[in-house]
């Protein structure tokens, strides 16, 4: 794993069913002082899921960044959780969110991956 992070490659691992390959992936993000942002994916997992959800506060209608959302803009950690029980229909905004690292959003923001090291942007995510 510290090769991967070393490498700022994402990490996918694989295992039988249990809480195992989360516990890995929490202890690593705590040995390296990494904050985490975790996400379930069901059968039931929609893109607003993955993006933003519109609610009412108050009598008015706000966006509600998802767990991908701050992580990406937060620059911290991704854990998803079941990502072989993704629909067909959330599978395209999870590949672009994997593989190009970009998204756009229903309030009108585009992030996508920094092309230098600032903070708060999109570098030094990992996916586990």
């Amino acid at each position: 794993m510290a090769q991967k992070d070393l490498l700022g490659q994402d990490i996918f691992l694989l295992g039988g069913p249990g809480p195992v390959r989360r516990w890995l992936a929490l202890s690593y993000c705590e040995l390296t002082g990494r904050e985490v942002d975790f996400l379930s994916l069901s059968r039931d997992t929609t893109e607003s899921d993955l993006k933003q959800r519109r609610e009412i506060l108050n009598g008015g209608a706000y966006f509600v960044d998802q767990p991908p959302v701050r992580a990406a803009v937060g620059g911290r950690v991704l854990i998803l959780e079941g990502i072989e029980k993704a629909e067909r229909n959330v599978l395209p905004t999870l590949n672009n969110l994997l593989e190009d690292r970009s998204m756009g959003l229903e309030d009108g923001r585009f992030i996508m991956k920094a092309s230098g090291k600032r903070e708060g942007e999109w570098e030094g995510e990992r996916f586990f």
